[in-house]
């Protein structure tokens, strides 16, 4: 993933996650700036562990419950309580005290003008947690796997145009750009707010052709900055947001291995 300017670059270790939230200031985070957390799943320092899975309240446990597999409800757990504790320390509240509404589409948000905007996306090892204040936000993230009928499902969500780009690129790379294709236009619809609600292949994405960079959106109305990258071999990632921004403007947190990337 792309990194914060020089002077904030230093890595620090997951176990140190809490202590970076905890400095004074928070992570700075004003006008149209993106802030994007990749933080692992399952969460294995025990402290973090534990705070975080004290932070859902009755109703976000009840929906965790319902999950089949353990590890679903484990991970909806820690999705939960990981959103909680960021946004508690980006606006200096108690997170067990934020409530939240979800327009008609299933899209949460805060309950107070608190004028600070979210999304959260997961999958079965990461959760990425995108935060602006101005602007709504669109994350995505998925894990890059063998997905056998992947072009049926690219001829039933894509654009005429993004299935002619996908034909023209290398043969190795088409399963790999379907994802980071399907990342970057879930990301639009999210900071749309319908989702999935409204048909996928109406928006068509303009990808770079290599893993990282900003991404092109057609096919609805107001400016965009789709940002789309791979932070490693197996996962993709893209954030959106209806304004322009620079890449400066964009500060990743990533914990991968041993190290956060800030």
């Amino acid at each position: 993933m792309p990194t914060s300017p020089p002077e904030t670059r230093a890595p620090i270790t997951p176990a140190h996650i809490a202590e970076l939230l905890d400095k004074t200031p928070v992570p700075r985070l004003s006008g149209d700036d993106l802030h994007l957390w990749l933080l692992p799943f399952p969460i294995g320092h025990e402290a973090l562990r534990q705070t975080i899975e004290r932070l859902p309240d009755a109703g976000e446990r009840a929906s965790a419950a319902r999950r089949v597999f353990a590890a679903d409800r484990l991970r909806q757990m820690h999705a939960r309580g990981l959103l909680r504790y960021l946004l508690g320390h980006y606006l200096a509240r108690d997170p067990q005290g934020l409530d939240f509404i979800t327009n008609d589409y299933g899209k949460p948000a805060l309950s107070t003008a608190d004028r600070l905007q979210f999304n959260v996306s997961h999958c079965q090892d990461h959760i990425l947690i995108g935060l602006t204040r101005r602007v709504p936000v669109g994350v995505d993230l998925e894990r890059i796997r063998p997905l056998p009928n992947w072009y049926a499902l690219a001829a039933h969500c894509c654009s005429a145009q993004e299935l002619n780009w996908l034909a023209g690129r290398p043969a190795n790379d088409q399963e790999r750009d379907f994802f980071r294709l399907w990342t970057a236009k879930e990301a639009v619809l999210k900071a749309l707010g319908t989702g999935l609600a409204s048909p996928p292949e109406r928006v068509t994405i303009s990808l770079p052709d290599t893993d990282s960079g900003f991404a092109g959106v057609a096919g609805t109305s107001s400016p965009w900055t789709l940002f789309s990258t791979c932070p490693d071999a197996d996962h993709t990632i893209a954030a959106a947001i209806r304004t322009v921004i620079n890449r400066r403007q964009i500060r990743c947190f990533h914990v991968a291995s041993r190290h956060l990337d800030q």
